[in-house]
Formats: C-alpha cells, structure tokens, sequence
C-alpha cells in the first residue's frame, strides 16, 4: 500500500476527536504501518512537500537516524520494549521540525504570547464547557 493509503481512524466518543490514523510507508523496502495522531500525519505530509520528498523517504531518513544515534527502533529489538517506536521518533521530529521554523514574526501572526496558547490550533474551537 503507498504512504497515502490510511487504514483505519478511531474516534474518541467521548471528546468527538480522531485519535490515531495508520498508514503503511515503505521503509528501507519494507511495508510499515505507523499509528499517528491526524495532525501528526498533516505535519508529515507538509514537511515531506517543503522538502520535496515523499513520506516513504523522509520516514525511511527518520528510521536511520536513530539507528546512527545508537537508538534500537521498537519492534526490531526482539521483544520492542527497549528501543524508540519509529512513530515516537516521527512525533519528536516533526515537532522540532517546526519549532526550528517558528519565529517571533509568525507567533505574532497567529496571535500567541496573550495568554491563550490554543488560538490557532487544533483545540481553538473546543469549549471549555465540553472538557
């Protein structure tokens, strides 16, 4: 399956949230299916087209790195209980990804830094009634 194809999305019932979407990648020629939050997958996708690579490619770029790091990737360590899921790998970098982008320019753009750090986020439109 390509690295577009979902499998499956759970719902939250009880926040109405999507919690984890899978998609099979092609790793290091393998077929992978890694379990991540939609917004996850949606800085992927952004980061793999700013890059002008695919999904497959930038995961694959991922996978390596930690193992260079002297990280052993779960699920290939035996048992998967002493090595760094590749879908936790995935969220470490796609957050710092874009932290390294923001600027004090764009977090006065989106209207950060007054005292409500959910504007312009996924949570924007939840209310706080419905916590």
């Amino acid at each position: 399956m390509s690295s577009n194809g979902i499998l499956s999305a759970r719902k939250n019932q009880s926040r109405n949230m999507t919690s984890l979407v899978a998609r099979t990648l092609q790793i290091s020629g393998e077929d992978v299916t890694i379990r991540l939050e939609p917004s996850y997958w949606d800085g992927l996708d952004e980061i793999s087209r700013r890059e002008d690579l695919t999904a497959d490619e930038l995961c694959t770029d991922v996978q390596e790195r930690v193992k260079r790091q002297g990280r052993r990737p779960a699920g290939r360590t035996g048992d998967g209980s002493n090595g760094v899921s590749l879908a936790n790998a995935l969220r470490v970098f796609i957050v710092g990804y874009f932290r390294q982008a923001a600027t004090e320019r764009g977090h006065v753009r989106a209207g950060h830094g007054k005292g409500d750090p959910f504007l312009s986020t996924p949570f924007d439109s939840a209310v706080a009634g419905d916590a």
